[in-house]
């Protein structure tokens, strides 16, 4: 996500089309411009670059905003993305009990991390 073209429309789209196939896992990443690519050229060249902080352009963070989301719209929409697939009760439970590893492995570390988040609220 992270094409100039995209909104928050479009993003829902993907998180429908994600959530219908219904894949053991999903990687949500923000389009980065990276140095030494034609879009870092373009991006550079036209201004959409708003965040030079180089830690981070690791795909996570938003860069550059599209024509109709900040980077703040942006970066909460890939929030959705994750709340959206790894939020759903009944995936979080077959990923939990899963007897792929890798899937177990995942799962259980964002249940950890969410239990961590909420202990630090307490606080």
């Amino acid at each position: 996500m992270g094409n100039r073209h995209d909104s928050s429309d479009s993003i829902e789209n993907l998180r429908e089309f994600v959530n219908g196939l219904d894949p053991d896992l999903a990687i949500f990443m923000i389009l980065t411009p990276f140095p030494g690519t034609d879009l870092y050229e373009e991006a550079k060249l036209k201004g959409w670059i708003e965040n030079w902080n180089w830690a981070d352009y690791d795909m996570i963070h938003a860069i550059m905003p599209t024509e109709s989301l900040n980077i703040e719209q942006l970066q909460h929409e890939l929030y959705r993305c994750y709340r959206s697939f790894f939020g759903s009760w009944s995936r979080v439970a077959e990923g939990f009990f899963s007897k792929n590893s890798a899937k177990k492995r995942v799962y259980r570390y964002f249940a950890r991390q969410s239990v961590l988040r909420q202990l630090k609220n307490l606080v």
